[in-house]
């Protein structure tokens, strides 16, 4: 694996810009409708995280929308946003999900924190210029109209960040030819620190059968060894599957230009204050 400058340097700045955009997206994952669900709708919680994900799309299939939240274990994505569906309809979710998101934020970080207008000023052009080719949960979220308000406009923004590193990613690592387990069970091996925000096989809804299997597959492979650590071959190819998804974020990181110090500085407290907040640990992979 060759990496030039420039790769490393897209790399860095791409990788943090999804950092500080998650911290601030996690208004989805702690806000607690996230718990109950959206009761005033009568969704359960998964029906009400996955549906209102997918909802830029319209009343997809759950066997479609499957497709498009893996890693997530079909078996729990598709019924989900199939509930969503037989109780509401695409606008509805996609309004409670943009006024429980804004309100957890507001309690955060307060009505209007000072620079908020500034940093939607930067990051606004940056996600309305990225393509949008292969990467579907990104191109809903650019069809719709800007909420219109200095945090839900923050909001949406890093929505469309972390959806366009999402599908960036999807398809990297389907293009290493890993399946959705064993890119759970790599990536868990492949990080440096435990952390405890990473969801697994379990997590994101398969049995340990199924892990025990891609298990299998990769020791057999030689991207595991017999006690199920990550081999240098296998951290080879999970470190591809990064580099990867961050060449496809190259245009984000073009747009962003000489700016990107400015907003990273905007941006950090807030994403900070958001997760300091959280009643960690919870699964980045929730598919709120």
């Amino acid at each position: 694996m060759t990496v030039t400058p420039d790769d490393a340097r897209v790399s860095e700045v791409s990788r943090r810009l999804r950092s500080r955009a998650d911290g601030i997206l996690a208004a989805v994952w702690f806000m607690p409708e996230t718990a109950t669900g959206f009761t005033e709708l009568g969704l359960s919680p998964e029906a009400s995280s996955l549906g209102s994900r997918v909802a830029p799309l319209g009343r997809v299939p759950g066997a479609v929308a499957a497709a498009l939240v893996a890693p997530m274990c079909p078996r729990r994505a598709a019924p989900a946003v199939d509930e969503a569906w037989r109780v509401t309809d695409p606008g509805t979710l996609l309004a409670a999900r943009l006024r429980a998101a804004t309100a957890h934020l507001e309690r955060v970080l307060g009505p209007e924190p000072a620079g908020v207008d500034r940093a939607v000023d930067l990051l606004r052009p940056v996600v309305e210029s990225a393509p949008a080719e292969g990467h579907p949960l990104f191109a809903g979220l650019c069809s719709l109209p800007w909420p219109g308000t200095p945090l839900g406009d923050l909001w949406r923004a890093c929505d469309m960040v972390r959806e366009r590193r999402g599908g960036s990613h999807l398809n990297a690592w389907v293009a290493a030819g890993l399946d959705p387990i064993e890119l759970l069970l790599l990536t868990v091996q492949w990080r440096a620190k435990p952390n405890p925000g990473l969801a697994g096989p379990a997590e994101m809804g398969w049995s340990e059968e199924e892990a025990d299997a891609g298990r299998a597959r990769l020791r057999a492979s030689g991207l595991l060894d017999g006690d199920d650590h990550i081999t240098d071959a296998g951290r080879q190819v999970r470190d591809e599957v990064e580099l990867a998804t961050d060449r496809q974020e190259r245009p984000l990181v073009e747009a962003l230009g000489d700016d990107v110090d400015e907003l990273f500085e905007l941006l950090a407290p807030w994403a900070r204050a958001v997760v300091s907040g959280a009643d960690l640990p919870r699964p980045n992979g929730r598919g709120a």
